[in-house]
């Protein structure tokens, strides 16, 4: 009887040390990352996250975000879709108010961007006025007035967006004219170098690879999944369906 006292004694004591040192761990809820999130994504007018933490501290079994209107780059998308799976956030960054991502075990984005968007991203630009965009088949056509000088002209650029499973998004010029002249080879390459890449998540805390960028009847779809026409599900946000 004594033996089992005191071992029932000796376990008593192992669980009043245990149990404080649990109570220690924090779970940052939804609300710690809803400013960062929204900080990270230019502040978007709405967004909506879905939060489950693990087992430790820095630790999410999931973040699931959906924002509209929200800033790369400088650029507005539309919609977008964001999922990170098994996710190790350093502790220290998020007391700072920053997102640092030791790791992750799986990761998504999608996103839809306008053509109205990105005529209103290039016209806020300075340099370049009153930009239209159309669409012929897969290319886009962009036109604006540039000024060279001081002196205006009519611009025309007709190219393709491109992705190559990298954190980045590129844009190259078939063509290029100046109040209806055709540029030649070394004016086209310099521009491309200059803009190029148009979008680069390389300084996120997760470096999106896309995958697909492909034209929808509105604009653009962009994905880290091959397949565009099925969204990230599990993202958070409304159900969105894409025809090809």
């Amino acid at each position: 009887m004594q033996r089992c006292c005191a071992g029932f004694a000796i376990i008593g004591c192992l669980l009043g040390a245990t149990l404080p040192a649990r109570a220690a761990i924090r779970f940052a809820s939804v609300e710690i990352l809803r400013p960062l999130f929204a900080h990270l994504l230019g502040s978007p007018p709405e967004m909506r996250m879905d939060v489950v933490p693990d087992v430790y501290e820095g630790g999410y079994a999931r973040i699931s975000v959906y924002a509209q209107g929200a800033s790369v780059g400088g650029m507005r998308i539309d919609e977008l879709w964001i999922r990170l799976v098994g996710a190790s956030l350093d502790p220290a960054a998020l007391s700072e108010g920053t997102v640092k991502i030791w790791q992750v075990r799986d990761s998504a984005i999608y996103g839809r961007l306008t053509l109205s968007s990105l005529e209103r991203f290039l016209n806020e630009q300075g340099n370049i006025t009153d930009v239209r965009i159309t669409r012929r088949e897969d290319a886009v056509v962009a036109t604006g007035v540039l000024r060279f000088n001081g002196v205006p002209a009519r611009v025309s650029v007709r190219g393709l967006f491109q992705v190559f499973g990298e954190p980045e998004i590129r844009f190259h010029i078939d063509a290029l004219s100046v109040n209806g002249l055709p540029m030649p080879f070394v004016i086209v390459d310099k521009l491309e170098r200059q803009m190029n890449p148009v979008v680069d998540f390389r300084s996120w805390p997760v470096p999106f690879k896309i995958r697909s960028l492909r034209p929808t009847g509105q604009g653009f779809v962009l994905s880290t999944q091959r397949d565009f026409a099925q969204p990230c599900n599990d993202c958070g946000g409304p159900e969105l369906r894409l025809t090809p």
